[in-house]
């Protein structure tokens, strides 16, 4: 489905569907911005209030786990999105 981190292929390796005729850019991006965000600030204050580690433990460790999430995540809600856009047949400005 992917051709690259996060850019669509053309079409589909088994079945041939266009994946051009799909318009997801950034939409997935402000929802995985809210869900990573609520993740990493629980997991870091639990671990503030447990733990009491210095301030660059929280630096080096939320740092890297936020990027990872981000990214990884973005692939699968943009296979949710092209998946959501092709099940309700959604297009661009149709009347």
């Amino acid at each position: 489905m992917f051709v690259g981190l996060l850019k669509l292929g053309p079409r589909c390796a088994a079945c041939g569907l266009d994946y051009e005729r799909f318009n997801v850019g950034d939409g997935a991006a402000p929802f995985l911005i809210f869900i990573v965000a609520t993740v990493v600030i629980v997991a870091s204050q639990v671990m503030e209030f447990q733990l009491h580690p210095p301030w660059w433990v929280h630096v080096l460790l939320w740092g890297p786990i936020t990027i990872a999430l981000s990214l990884g995540l973005m692939r699968v809600a943009k296979g949710l999105f092209v998946a959501l856009e092709y099940r309700h047949n959604a297009g661009e400005g149709r009347q």
